[in-house]
């Protein structure tokens, strides 16, 4: 019989390494266990479930604080990692009932929301979780940049190793978290790793001796005159802060053949210049959200209007009030949520995550199977959740 353990670090080091590098590296052999560990050990305030049978744990799953803006308020946030079963052990079940037990553990803790990166999007979404938009990942030629060097564009770029800066980069991605809809951030961050491993630059652009954008890079390659700049985050607040780091990408004409920029999904890199001629593609998986805890929701900016309905969400009970249902209502301005005596429909709780991070229209629920609200309701739902462009930030 299987049984359902929460786990400490020292406990799930093992199993957690065993099962996450079989199922998500190449094998055998396994990757070099080390470094993995330790940065496993860092990790302040994860949450770890294992299933066991007999004694042996045949299935794994964790969990992170994070904070996630949504709709201008900011959520205590799980993001959840590291799941993975054995071969031997799949298909009877297992993930299904780790991840309730956690959502419950998250529910316990205070926090409303949860995101994964899928390793398939449907299981999840069976799960309640809903897909965001993708991110963009851009490449081109530096050369397409060299106007920039002709001009005084005013402030400086300073490049310092990201151990270094990290408490810099830190501090700007909470700031940026408060005008970013769907940014999550990690609540401890990894300062340790970071300063251990030292594996980014970091460019900082500043106006006025203050930071206006920053980004992370690598160069790669072998030919030194034929290397890959690869930069998985690009922010700025102003024109003259994405200009300035632009320019410094452009310094690299003689170094870098391409680069290859990491852009939240509402980008245009295209129209940055002229002759800017980018490709753009997407990674493999989008980010998934869920709501763990409707009551829990409170708060955000929403528009004006009102509705009434009824949750189903089997792997979380508590969000179906034992049949009853939730009003949903804008009170200047802001999101309230109370108990109601009747619903005007039914939602299932992936409609509601929809809603609320802007992923899709009402009127795609019933081909969903999400719920059918009739007109006025989604009209109402379109007032006070307008679609929105969710970008997640973190990676995990």
């Amino acid at each position: 019989m299987a049984t359902i353990r929460r786990m400490s670090t020292e406990e799930i080091l093992e199993p957690l390494f065993r099962l996450t590098s079989y199922a998500f590296h190449p094998s055998p052999p396994f990757r070099e266990e080390g470094d993995w560990a330790e940065t496993i050990q860092e990790r302040k305030d994860a949450i770890y479930f294992g299933m066991v049978e007999g004694e042996t744990t045949v299935a794994v799953v964790a969990s992170s604080p994070m904070t996630q803006q949504v709709r201008g308020s900011l959520y205590d946030t799980s993001a959840v990692w590291g799941v993975a079963t054995d071969p031997a052990a799949r298909r009877k079940g297992y993930c299904r009932r780790l991840m309730g037990r956690l959502l419950a553990a998250h529910r316990d803790e205070g926090r409303p929301l949860s995101c994964l990166y899928p390793f398939r999007a449907s299981f999840y979404e069976r799960l309640g979780y809903v897909k965001f938009p993708l991110p963009l990942r851009v490449t081109f030629d530096p050369a397409l940049l060299a106007p920039l060097l002709e001009r005084d564009l005013g402030g400086e770029v300073e490049r310092v190793l990201i151990g270094e800066g990290y408490d810099t980069y830190r501090a700007y991605t909470e700031r940026l978290q408060r005008r970013i809809h769907g940014m999550g951030v990690f609540v401890h961050g990894e300062r340790k790793r970071a300063k251990r491993t030292n594996r980014s630059w970091l460019a900082l652009a500043k106006v006025g001796g203050e930071i206006a954008g920053l980004m992370t890079y690598r160069l790669e390659g072998r030919d030194v005159t034929d290397f890959v700049m690869r930069a998985p985050r690009f922010y700025y607040d102003t024109s003259q802060a994405r200009y300035l780091l632009l320019e410094w990408v452009a310094r690299h004409v003689d170094q870098v053949s391409q680069v290859e920029l990491w852009l939240p999904p509402f980008e245009r890199p295209e129209n940055w210049l002229a002759d800017l001629h980018v490709s753009a593609e997407s990674p493999p998986r989008a980010p998934m959200g869920r709501v763990v805890n409707v009551a829990g929701l409170q708060g955000m900016e929403t528009g004006p209007g009102r509705f009434t309905a009824r949750i189903i969400d089997p792997l979380c009970p508590w969000n179906e009030r034992d049949g009853g249902a939730w009003r949903f209502e804008t009170a200047d301005g802001r999101l309230r949520i109370g108990p109601a005596s009747q619903a005007d429909c039914e939602l299932a709780v992936q409609a509601l995550a929809a809603l609320i991070y802007g992923t899709h229209d009402p009127a795609d629920f019933t081909f969903r199977d999400w719920g059918d609200p009739p007109a006025a309701v989604q009209a109402a739902m379109r007032s006070m959740f307008p679609q929105r462009w969710p970008y997640l930030h973190e990676y995990f």
